[in-house]
């Protein structure tokens, strides 16, 4: 198992990837405008909700005893890597969005 100093690395790799490709595709729909479709903005605005609640379970976490901690994260592991993986997952759902509508 893994220490608690390196999953909360871990995890904070995983939300600084998920921020630095929103930022990117905001960046392009920031470009286009008036342009940029409803859909896209609002798949935008559902992923920067879910980077809010990582970071300040994140946060949460980092405050935590190491007693807490471990707690948490036996809690929270599951939930923390379904949500890692449905993230990637909207990303590429988002970026498909934004791509189509700069194809």
């Amino acid at each position: 198992m893994s220490n608690r100093h390196e999953i909360q690395a871990e995890l904070e790799r995983q939300l600084a990837h998920g921020e630095a490709a929103l930022e990117r595709l905001k960046g392009r729909m920031a470009a286009a405008g008036h342009e940029a479709n409803a859909e896209a903005k609002e798949a935008a605005a559902a992923a920067e909700q879910a980077l809010a609640k990582g970071k300040a379970k994140l946060s949460d976490m980092a405050a935590a005893t190491d007693e807490q901690f471990d707690e948490m994260w036996a809690n929270a592991k599951d939930a923390w890597h379904d949500f890692a993986r449905d993230a990637e997952r909207g990303w590429e759902n988002l970026s498909d969005r934004v791509k189509s509508f700069f194809a």
